[in-house]
């Protein structure tokens, strides 16, 4: 039943774009320190390397071993979110000492904590509160 949702052709439609982009300017990923122009160069450092890799300013892994996912929010989520993943997070790893900080890094990090801190009745209680917000308000 594609015809009940409309994200049923989306994963085709995401495969046809990315393949087209990567044969024009291979992978990217923006970094969260843009005014720094050799982010993408440091970006591989250390990473999967023999060296002694510095953690304070190489990657955990690299571009290769992330897996993009897409995540539906609502805008006003998804800006809260970014907000607070390149001011707040980000400013506290930096003044921890951390340089070359991307997304990914930052992004696998929350994914694992929200995991490990076994956060399950917050959470629910979120989706609970939002179902309830939604249901007390009149069809716009």
């Amino acid at each position: 039943m594609a015809e009940d949702d409309p994200f049923a052709d989306l994963g085709k439609t995401l495969e046809d774009e990315s393949d087209g982009q990567e044969n024009a300017a291979g992978p990217q990923e923006p970094t969260t320190t843009p005014s720094d122009s050799t982010a993408r160069a440091d970006d591989e450092s250390g990473v999967g390397q023999g060296e002694n890799p510095d953690p304070m300013k190489d990657v955990a892994f690299t571009y290769e071993a992330a897996n993009q996912r897409p995540f539906y929010a609502r805008e006003e989520t998804i800006e809260d979110f970014d907000a607070w993943l390149n001011y707040e997070l980000e400013r506290e790893l930096n003044n921890r000492g951390y340089r070359n900080i991307v997304v990914r890094e930052m992004t696998d990090a929350l994914l694992r904590t929200v995991v490990e801190a076994e956060l399950i009745d917050e959470i629910a209680e979120q989706f609970e509160h939002a179902r309830e917000d939604a249901a007390s308000k009149p069809d716009e």
